[in-house]
């Protein structure tokens, strides 16, 4: 468990969860108006602690599989009254939360699960209004599934760590959510505007590389990153 990872971002929000927040204030999903927001896929609750600040009459609740992780984050929120963090999976959410939330945004965790539909499935059956969601997405009608093993993070039964790098098709995304009732879709990319140094070590971590034209990539290993907002609505 990376806890210095949600540990940095109570210190100083990451300029991919401050653009996303930007985007959808723009977009009017986040205003001042009173709203009760889910994150899902929490963490430590670095988002939430973030978005409480920036719209205080709203209420924000955070979902996360790890023990750990909630109790670290409601220790780091304690005393904020529009904040809180539950532990709960994301595939087998409590019906309580059902038709609790105006908006359910999940930063950064698609594109690590090992597919979307019944993701999105589960969210929709919350019956939000809409679905914000920061991952890794191609516009084409194409889909990668890439599963790494990490010999630098070896796990407890193993000498490497598994984990997800999927880059979802937006064609397909858009598809499933009309589905599921939200026909109403937005994207755009994450065109990150400032310089993410390499790490020193060749095991994953996001940097960026600027191309002629002054562009930045994102890159993490042997991956470009290609991340993107997306917000779907009824």
């Amino acid at each position: 468990m990376d806890i210095d990872y949600h540990c940095k971002q109570y210190v100083k929000a990451y300029r991919s969860t401050e653009c996303f927040v930007g985007w959808l204030e723009k977009l009017g999903y986040l205003n001042k108006s009173v709203q009760n927001i889910c994150d899902m896929a929490c963490g430590g609750g670095a988002n939430i602690a973030y978005m409480g600040n920036r719209f205080k009459s709203s209420f924000f609740t955070g979902i996360d599989l790890s023990d750990e992780l909630i109790e670290y984050g409601n220790k780091r929120l304690e005393g904020r009254n529009n904040c809180r963090l539950y532990q709960g999976d994301w595939y087998n959410l409590d019906k309580k939360w059902i038709g609790k939330f105006n908006g359910i945004i999940s930063f950064q965790t698609l594109s690590w699960l090992p597919e979307y539909e019944k993701a999105l499935n589960k969210l929709a059956m919350l019956n939000p209004e809409w679905i914000a969601i920061s991952s890794l997405f191609y516009e084409g009608d194409i889909e990668y599934i890439i599963k790494i093993k990490d010999y630098y993070r070896p796990s407890a039964n193993k000498e490497y760590e598994e984990a997800y790098y999927n880059i979802y098709s937006l064609v397909r995304i858009e598809k499933c959510f009309n589905q599921l009732g939200y026909s109403q879709f937005n994207y755009v990319p994450f065109d990150i505007d400032l310089d993410l140094p390499k790490p020193e070590s060749l095991d994953i971590g996001t940097y960026t590389i600027k191309t002629e034209g002054e562009k930045r990539i994102q890159v993490s290993g042997a991956l470009m990153m290609p991340w993107y907002f997306i917000v779907a609505s009824k």
